[in-house]
């Protein structure tokens, strides 16, 4: 019997699949999408630290209210109390916002680890050796073993699933979570200054209303106990309403790190790894 003519499908497996390989290989080993996706993971981890390094600054500001004390002296009996008492619900979220902060930090520095790994010579070395197995097994006609296949597509997704995904979340941040984060940014900032100035802003005086420190520093004796309490409880209610909104402004930005850093990474990790079982394994193949 003469030999069976190349169908179509095994023409373009033969002559397209060689192509595909050499710019895998290139980009495996010149390595620019890692390059893009370090840089895009350097500025997250930078933005993280900005707005973990604020909520800090809030959390400190509300410690150091909460822990002074007024002394008063109605009738000649020495009290003491402390209206910052009233802060420590903000406080006690502040501080669990401070530790989701961290934990995006954190994963932002895995992704980079993730990321160095992934890029590593033995990675892309195994990965150069199966795309070349796989590209001699089309030239002549035999398909890869099943353990073979399932392998390569378990080396493309250790290598290319950390930078895609920290490129795609970036991408995603830029055209729709970068406005958002800006304006709760820079929100936060301006009521953190309100209530904490820094050292130009306070000897240019330059802070409309007064922070923490001048309240601080404004606490007298006083003999009548009533009156002085209820001004302080206002002036406490005041800088409260200030912390709200800084809390406010924090969640919101902890819903733009959790998006970027846990949800879109999972989601385009596993819609890489559907893609790669379907293409490698077929759509039988792809199914757990």
């Amino acid at each position: 019997m003469p030999p069976e003519s190349p169908t179509p499908h095994d023409a373009l497996r033969r002559y397209l699949l060689p192509v595909l390989a050499v710019l895998l290989v290139l980009v495996v080993w010149m390595k620019p999408l890692d390059q893009l996706a370090q840089a895009h993971l350097q500025d997250g981890l930078k933005r993280a630290l900005a707005t973990y390094a604020v909520a800090r600054t809030i959390n400190g500001v509300i410690s150091v209210v909460q822990e002074t004390g007024v002394s008063v002296q109605p009738g000649g009996v020495g009290m003491t109390f402390a209206p910052g008492q009233f802060l420590d619900p903000i406080n006690d979220l502040v501080e669990q916002v401070s530790t989701v902060l961290l934990t995006v930090c954190v994963s932002f520095g895995i992704q980079l680890l993730l990321l160095h790994i992934g890029g590593s010579a033995l990675v892309s070395a195994v990965l150069t050796a199966g795309l070349a197995a796989a590209v001699l097994q089309a030239w002549r006609r035999r398909p890869l073993p099943r353990w073979g296949t399932r392998l390569l597509a378990a080396l493309l997704l250790v290598r290319f699933a950390v930078p895609l995904a920290a490129v795609g979340s970036e991408l995603t941040y830029r055209y729709a979570m970068a406005d958002e984060y800006g304006a709760a940014q820079g929100q936060l900032e301006t009521v953190t200054r309100s209530v904490a100035p820094g050292p130009s802003e306070a000897k240019a005086g330059t802070a409309e209303t007064p922070g923490v420190w001048e309240f601080l520093k404004s606490i007298p004796k006083w003999g009548d106990a009533k009156a002085e309490d209820t001004k302080e409880r206002s002036r406490i209610e005041q800088l409260k309403a200030k912390l709200d909104g800084a809390v406010e402004h924090i969640l919101r930005l902890v819903a733009v790190f959790v998006v970027q850093t846990v949800v879109l990474p999972l989601l385009i990790v596993a819609l890489l790894g559907k893609g790669l079982g379907i293409a490698l394994l077929g759509p039988r193949g792809a199914r757990p």
